[in-house]
């Protein structure tokens, strides 16, 4: 018997996870990084990603809320489904088992990309 991705057992879920471009953005920086990330550098490059601006441009306040956001809202569904890791204690995060890297997760259409993973 094949086994299944995470995503796989939450296939409506995945909609939901993958249709959000901030999790898009959060799963490509992620799977462009050595191994785990800090969360204040990610909320950092995700930030800027949002804003279509330098990362050096984005101001604390924006760091902070984009951390906060990331922490609570866009980390947890994507750690449950496998795709990321991440330790709150020491506020690092890094790839799960990701059937896509870097920019693939910005390019690729979200139905593509969920056919790709529940089909392999």
């Amino acid at each position: 018997m094949q086994s299944q991705s995470p995503l796989a057992d939450h296939a409506g879920d995945a909609f939901d996870l993958l249709g959000s471009h901030r999790r898009r953005l959060l799963l490509a920086r992620v799977s462009e990084a050595d191994g785990a990330v800090p969360l204040d550098w990610l909320a950092g490059r995700v930030a800027a990603d949002e804003a279509g601006t330098a990362t050096e441009a984005v101001t604390e306040r924006e760091r902070e809320r984009t951390a906060v956001w990331l922490h609570h809202a866009d980390i947890p569904p994507l750690s449950a489904a496998g795709l990321l890791r991440y330790d709150p204690g020491r506020g690092l995060v890094s790839a799960g088992d990701l059937p896509l890297e870097g920019e693939e997760w910005l390019e690729m259409p979200v139905v593509e990309a969920l056919e790709a993973w529940n089909g392999r």
